[in-house]
């Protein structure tokens, strides 16, 4: 099969290519796309659209393998599906609509919250606000973004709007404030023809007074990932809830839901993410897979072959 394989390349360490490839990660998966039989043509988008236009019309791709993130906006994630709609190409993950669902944070939990799955409470600003409603402590983050951007625990009152209005001047779509949950941070990946993965928990220095998933532990390499001790009840209700999160979001072809477990062992939804990195070797759906005896190129396998085609229309 003839493939695009569409993305950013990361280019620095600052934060707004946190979410980027980089030329190892794109040249690994070429590697593994070969194996599996594939022609693959990377397309790096961080360039004008009528460029990238004329060459997917000159590739003539069956199939897009897409990684790009976007740079810019709200719906920065799925402009680019979107796009591969409008020139009736099919496409890995998930449609646009529910790329821009996932990434509107508040939007996305209270979808997940009405189908049963609890979620921290919080309060989306456009402007520096008290958030008086909320106990403390909250985090404050953009409400727009992924790989923990932005994000700051605030444990008093009057730091708050301070807080906001440091992320609404990098983010000014806007702040997420919501309250603190106390516990571990456990993954569950989902891949349409293998279905719920393993959960996997990550491990990071939880050194500070209220430790979080930053940035940092995330994206410098102070982290891994294991699986978590679950008793079999608390395993069935982390399935349960990211079965139900999965659905109720509408994602397909794959992704990652993440939740934190409290101590009394309570599942709290944080975020979906339909379009996880595929980078090596630190990637929660490799290392889920890899506990059933699933290898990197059979996963890539099964996302290829369930992949997302746009609608046919009359001529």
């Amino acid at each position: 099969m003839n493939i695009a394989l569409t993305y950013n390349e990361m280019r620095s360490t600052s934060e707004a290519h946190a979410e980027f490839d980089t030329p190892a990660t794109i040249a690994s998966l070429g590697a593994a796309l070969h194996r599996l039989g594939h022609t693959v043509q990377p397309i790096e988008v961080s360039r004008p659209i009528d460029e990238v236009v004329v060459e997917l019309r000159a590739l003539a791709p069956e199939l897009v393998l897409n990684l790009a993130e976007g740079d810019r906006g709200r719906f920065r994630e799925a402009f680019f599906p979107a796009l591969f709609e409008q020139l009736g190409l099919p496409c890995t993950g998930s449609s646009a609509s529910v790329l821009a669902l996932c990434l509107d944070k508040a939007l996305a939990k209270r979808v997940v919250a009405a189908a049963g799955v609890a979620v921290a409470r919080d309060v989306l600003v456009l402007a520096k606000s008290c958030c008086t409603g909320l106990e403390l402590p909250v985090i404050v983050k953009p409400n727009f973004e992924g790989s923990s951007k932005g994000i700051q625990v605030v444990a008093t009152r009057d730091g708050i709007p301070a807080a906001i209005g440091r992320v609404l001047a990098r983010y000014p779509e806007g702040a997420l404030v919501e309250e603190y949950v106390e516990g571990c941070d456990v993954a569950v990946g989902w891949v349409a023809g293998l279905g719920l993965l393993a959960p996997v928990r990550y491990a990071y220095e939880r050194t500070a007074a209220y430790p979080v998933f930053d940035r940092s532990a995330k994206q410098l390499g102070v982290s891994r990932i294991e699986l978590p001790e679950l008793s079999p009840a608390l395993a069935h209700a982390v399935r349960d809830a990211a079965a139900r999160s999965f659905a109720a979001l509408g994602v397909t072809g794959y992704g990652r839901a993440d939740f934190r477990i409290t101590p009394a062992g309570r599942v709290i939804f944080l975020e979906m993410n339909p379009l996880p990195t595929l980078a090596e070797p630190d990637n929660e759906l490799y290392a889920a897979a890899a506990l059933v005896g699933t290898s990197v190129d059979q996963l890539l396998a099964a996302i290829l072959h369930n992949h997302w085609r746009p609608p046919t229309h009359p001529a």
